[in-house]
């Protein structure tokens, strides 16, 4: 099972290729998607490879998934901001809104999308895939016990619990010194925000995790993974929210600065800032959802959040 997921997203990875430099932005998504499934799929089973070849491996697929994702999110938050904007009454739009996000946000993607072929052309790039297919290709890869995947699965669900746990403890009034997911400056993330987005990313192993070995239980495997990714989505709608709260801050203190008048800012920020809240009210439900014995007894008693 682990063999065959492996070999599943790096030919998925492969086969996206030539969409990405053509610049389609599907296959920029799943490009990126196949390459966090595979680091995440080396992490959580680690201990039943060969680390030595793995680790570096891993290295070098954040690399390349930090260079996707820079030239996808700015897109993405570029569209979902002008479309917010243009929800709005006319007379609550003052000032070259749309035109300051969309020039900036256009910039960047620029900037990324001329970076994200640089790094395809690059030897650093093939070394990648070479290594990949080395480790992919292992004739020696191990075949573990069903026994072990599941322990393994296991210890990835029950972390991405406890995380969401801690941050429900967190204050969230603390502030922290935070960045968005490739790095854009979060003008006023909280400790808690922080906290919410790590779990999300471990959600996301906990689900590419029970995806590898869902061949020991098919069915219930489906329910876990469906809950799971429900569970990530409402954790990253909220964390888009902060992403898109800090573009609106520095772009509201930008206008401001410049004699512009940042009234609209402020109001898209509020609008941010709610959604954020919505989404954050329907977690428990969410969350209970995905931890029903049924989606998760396959995993062992242990699998239970505590």
């Amino acid at each position: 099972m682990l063999h065959r997921y492996l070999a599943e997203h790096r030919d998925a990875l492969r086969a996206t290729e030539p969409g990405v430099r053509a610049g389609d932005a599907d296959a920029v998504h799943d490009m990126r998607v196949a390459a966090r499934r595979l680091r995440s799929t080396l992490r959580t089973f680690r201990p039943l490879l060969d680390r030595d070849r793995t680790e570096p491996l891993r290295a070098e697929l954040r690399w390349l998934g930090r260079l996707l994702g820079a030239a996808r999110d700015d897109d993405v938050l570029a569209e979902r901001l002008v479309t917010t904007v243009r929800e709005e009454p006319p007379e609550l739009v003052v000032g070259p809104v749309v035109s300051r996000i969309t020039r900036r946000l256009a910039a960047d993607a620029s900037q990324a999308r001329t970076e994200l072929l640089a790094g395809l052309d690059s030897a650093r790039y093939a070394d990648l895939l070479a290594a990949l297919d080395g480790v992919v290709d292992d004739p020696d890869l191990p075949k573990p016990g069903r026994r072990r995947l599941r322990r393994l699965a296991r210890r990835a669900l029950r972390r991405a619990d406890r995380m969401l746990g801690e941050a429900g403890s967190a204050d969230p009034a603390d502030a922290a010194t935070g960045a968005g997911s490739e790095g854009r400056l979060i003008g006023l993330d909280t400790d808690r925000d922080s906290r919410l987005h790590e779990a999300r990313k471990a959600y996301k192993r906990a689900r590419y995790a029970a995806e590898a070995v869902a061949g020991l239980a098919p069915r219930p495997a489906r329910r876990l993974v469906k809950g799971l990714k429900a569970l990530q989505d409402t954790l990253g709608e909220h964390q888009d929210t902060v992403v898109a709260r800090g573009l609106l801050r520095e772009d509201g203190m930008r206008a401001y600065g410049e004699g512009e008048n940042a009234f609209t800012y402020g109001l898209l920020y509020g609008r941010e800032r709610a959604r954020g809240d919505r989404a954050l009210a329907t977690l428990d439900r969410v969350r209970d959802r995905a931890a029903r014995p049924s989606a998760r007894r396959w995993l062992g008693r242990k699998a239970q959040p505590r």
